[in-house]
């Protein structure tokens, strides 16, 4: 019945156009990262070498892969909260939400059905988007005419080079979970787009502000959920390369920041807390009523 039930949302998902649209928007993003932020930075840098150095590293492989995860991660949260509202959202709209729960499936089976339907689309889109990105850099590469190499000092083996992807892609789970919530809540396509952009852009501004301050600004920074998502991305660094960067936040230090164990703790809890608001809340709403559902 599970199988069924995730094979009907999938289905749902296919027939709506959002999500070729933010597939499309993800595609031109990693055309963005690699040619303007690398390639075309790269040309017009003259012979500043920290300039020169940082635009390559943007789009030369194996250093291009940390820096399109980071770029990948921030935009990728976004993209995935904007899903996950409207998925969640459309539903309240279009009055299926109650027949669902009153043709028998249950409140927590709805719930993780649709979870598994937008974890599915949701990984399918950003790896889509990270294979296009990584072709962006071996096109640029080849036209810059550099060695392209997998074995660069300090680069990621095969398997390292997937544990940077698992990274990156936990650190947008949160967000997506935090878009989960706030749809459900609000039963809003707008609120749960709203609450995630705005999140997400002032927690950024929040999180540069703590860096300058002293007291208790640094204990409060400790428990915020990008400081922790930047502590495990800095695990995906390779040596101290730097790069340029897409993402409204700065580069990932690890030498600023918590342990990537550390930061993936935090980052878990938030998770916890995110899920077990969502399924408090909609286990105790009313859907006899047509609030309940439309």
């Amino acid at each position: 019945m599970t199988f069924r039930l995730l094979s009907a949302e999938l289905l749902k998902v296919r027939k709506r156009w959002l999500p070729y649209v933010l597939i499309l928007t993800m595609f031109g993003g990693a055309a963005i990262h690699v040619w303007l932020g690398g390639y075309a930075t790269w040309k017009g840098s003259g012979h500043e070498f920290e300039l020169q150095s940082q635009a390559l590293h943007t789009f030369v492989l194996p250093y291009a892969l940390p820096a399109l995860l980071d770029s990948g991660q921030f935009w990728g949260s976004l993209v995935t909260g904007i899903l996950t509202a409207s998925m969640v959202a459309t539903e309240y709209s279009w009055g299926t939400v109650r027949q669902a729960i009153v043709r028998g499936q249950t409140r927590s089976q709805y719930l993780l059905v649709k979870l598994g339907g937008i974890s599915i689309v949701a990984t399918l889109s950003l790896l889509a988007a990270l294979a296009v990105g990584l072709l962006f850099a071996l096109l640029a590469t080849s036209t810059a005419g550099k060695s392209i190499t997998f074995h660069a000092p300090g680069g990621p083996s095969a398997p390292e080079a997937i544990f940077m992807i698992v990274r990156a892609g936990y650190c947008i789970l949160p967000y997506a979970l935090l878009a989960f919530l706030l749809a459900v809540i609000g039963r809003s396509t707008t609120l749960g787009i709203a609450g995630i952009v705005l999140y997400m852009i002032i927690e950024s501004i929040i999180i540069a502000i703590l860096i300058g301050l002293s007291g208790a600004a640094p204990t409060i920074r400790s428990f915020t959920l990008g400081y922790n998502v930047s502590a495990v991305l800095a695990a995906n660094a390779i040596g101290s390369a730097k790069y340029n960067s897409m993402a409204l936040r700065d580069i990932p230090d690890a030498a600023r920041l918590p342990s990537a164990w550390m930061g993936a703790l935090v980052i878990a809890v938030y998770c916890l807390i995110f899920l077990a608001i969502t399924f408090l809340v909609f286990r105790k709403r009313d859907m006899t009523s047509g609030a309940g559902g439309g």
